[in-house]
């Protein structure tokens, strides 16, 4: 893999759900130090995903959206030199989903609010000088379904209207100089390989955003879906999972926490069983130079996770 390339998401700090004293990941020294501490486990580059619920703390230190990132720093010229001074060099990509939108059964709502913040999104991406933008294209399907329950009967007409949302999106990025990219989740409307139908009726400038987990549990061969994919994927996210979805986990509302049983469906890079080392000897025989992201979402503790996905990546890299 190419080291220069490499990234580690934001996503490693769950605001919502990690640990009780949660009033310190919304300060922003916290924010602060942390940069600091990826730097010295060896990362120069970060992805951060976009949060519109945080705009309504807007003096909150949480730099997932401009509204708090302006609030704290002025602006993202402002914000990027605090991190280049911090030891990362860049913001590789944002990435967004839109399971806040999908809470009525109004669809004009969900599509509109979802446009609306997700070319935000994409401004704020190019400000931050990222590279990509990967979208989740749709919420959880047990969201959806929670107030669609006719879904599958009109999944031709979301799909249609997803399509022209994500199509405008497409022209939206690609005038600043955004790659819009599609994530494959297991949980999603468009989950396995229903993603490529969806990416087959836009234009060819949006590619796949591939994560090795969602792809482990949605039970595709991660290695034979990219080597036939190579193509259009132009982001790799290398996460790590145990969980087997025997029980339909992924069609529920909250399908990161599933309620039949206690179980923690990510893991962090290298201690589940995901072949890591495998995907990255794939990317390495395909000469695949694009962004390769480390995400270590729903981590118990971060900054072990830092140095645990820092020592997967110098295996990897012998």
């Amino acid at each position: 893999m190419h080291s220069d390339n490499i990234a580690i998401s934001l996503d490693l700090i769950n605001r919502h759900y990690q640990e009780p004293n949660r009033n310190r990941y919304e300060s922003r020294y916290f924010w602060e130090e942390l940069y600091t501490l990826i730097a010295a486990s060896g990362f120069s580059a970060i992805e951060i995903p976009y949060e519109p619920v945080w705009q309504f703390g807007g003096r909150s230190g949480v730099p997932f959206n401009r509204y708090c990132v302006a609030t704290k720093y002025g602006d993202a010229a402002n914000y990027r030199s605090l991190l280049e001074s911090s030891g990362i060099s860049r913001v590789s990509g944002v990435t967004f989903d839109p399971n806040l939108f999908m809470r009525n059964a109004n669809l004009d709502f969900y599509f509109g609010a979802t446009g609306h913040f997700a070319r935000e999104a994409i401004t704020h991406a190019a400000d931050l000088g990222a590279s990509y933008f990967a979208i989740s294209p749709s919420p959880f399907y047990g969201r959806v379904a929670q107030y669609h329950p006719d879904i599958e009967n009109n999944l031709e007409s979301f799909t249609a209207r997803t399509v022209k949302l994500l199509g405008d999106l497409a022209i939206t990025a690609e005038d600043v100089g955004i790659n819009l990219l599609l994530r494959n989740e297991y949980w999603s409307l468009f989950h396995g390989e229903r993603i490529l139908s969806l990416a087959d009726a836009l234009p060819e400038t949006v590619k796949l955003d591939i994560d090795t987990a969602n792809l482990f549990v949605a039970g595709i061969p991660a290695a034979t879906f990219i080597e036939a994919q190579i193509g259009r994927i132009d982001c790799v996210h290398l996460t790590d999972t145990d969980f087997v979805d025997t029980q339909t986990v992924w069609k529920s509302a909250n399908p990161e926490f599933p309620r039949e049983r206690a179980t923690q469906v990510f893991r962090d890079p290298g201690t589940g069983s995901v072949d890591l080392a495998g995907i990255a000897a794939l990317l390495d025989k395909l000469d695949y130079r694009g962004p390769i992201t480390c995400s270590a979402r729903q981590t118990r503790d971060p900054f072990r996770a830092l140095l645990r996905t820092r020592l997967l990546l110098n295996q990897l890299q012998k």
